[in-house]
């Protein structure tokens, strides 16, 4: 019986100090991200109204959606901090898992860093970190925020990272205005779009519903496929729910989508709770 009972308490006692150390881990790994995003700043943000000049060089349907998208005499946007539920899955044909995530985006120069967790099962959960900052990526995915599955970096991540910095750039619309993009109109309701940062650049294409609002973007991309492997792949992102948020009209919807063969496949969808901006970066974020 004595036995017994010493079996039990070791077992209670390491299952206590597991769950202890993966609770410092997740703690320590959230101060990680905190430090990176404090890193960014301290942000400047201007407080004069923009100036009309620079909507009339733009291609008219760049044109009639910043009109609308921003508010008039509304200032430049310096950063937005953004969170967000929603859905993701690791795989193409994989199950679809919760997620919740937290962003945050500067306008000048631009940069991002993400951080979502992805809920696997009770008590496994992955922890990744997205980032671009001077059109470098990296991309980091821990276990439980302990175990390293990935910490990727190079040319093929700076280009998806810069990728996915223009496309959620409809975050921070203002920033479209900036000389760092340059627009290219593609008819009625299309426009290209190059982002250059450094000697580094990106260019995908926005497609604008009736409303005017952007309902798309599309990009060749680099998809991870596994075993240290990339392709050059179709990426296409959909935006929705535009809410107006401090005089910006913003989606709080994002869908991403691959395409695979002739078919677009799903597998990210991210549901914002919550976006403010030009408030300081800070631990705990």
């Amino acid at each position: 019986m004595n036995t017994f009972w010493l079996i039990g308490l070791t077992l209670v006692c390491f299952m206590f100090a597991a769950s202890y150390a993966l609770r410092a881990n997740a703690f320590r790994f959230a101060l990680r991200v905190g430090r990176e995003i404090e890193a960014f700043g301290p942000l400047r943000s201007s407080t004069a109204p923009i100036e009309e000049v620079r909507f009339d060089r733009l291609p008219e349907p760049v044109r009639r959606y910043l009109t609308k998208a921003i508010e008039r005499d509304r200032s430049p946007v310096a950063s937005a901090h953004i969170k967000h539920g929603g859905t993701f899955r690791p795989k193409l044909d994989g199950v679809w898992l919760p997620i919740r995530g937290t962003e945050c985006i500067r306008a000048e120069p631009p940069a991002f860093i993400w951080w979502g967790r992805v809920r696997m099962a009770p008590g496994v959960w992955i922890d990744a970190r997205d980032r671009s900052e001077n059109g470098r990526g990296n991309m980091l995915v821990l276990m439980d925020s302990t175990f390293t599955l990935a910490n990727s970096s190079g040319s093929e991540i700076d280009q998806g990272a810069m990728l996915r910095l223009l496309g959620e750039m409809v975050w921070i619309p203002t920033a479209f205005l900036e000389p760092r993009v340059v627009w290219k109109g593609l008819g009625d309701r299309r426009a290209e779009a190059t982002l250059r940062i450094g000697n580094q650049s990106v260019t995908g294409s926005f497609e604008f519903g009736q409303d005017d609002l952007p309902v798309g973007f599309r990009a060749m991309r680099y998809r991870d496929v596994g075993h240290g492997k990339a392709v050059l792949t179709e990426f296409y992102g959909t935006m929705s729910d535009y809410r107006e948020v401090h005089g910006l009209l913003v989606p709080h919807v994002l869908v991403a989508h691959w395409k695979v063969g002739e078919q677009l496949v799903p597998y990210a969808r991210f549901e914002v709770t919550e976006i403010k901006f030009d408030q300081p970066f800070s631990e705990g974020t």
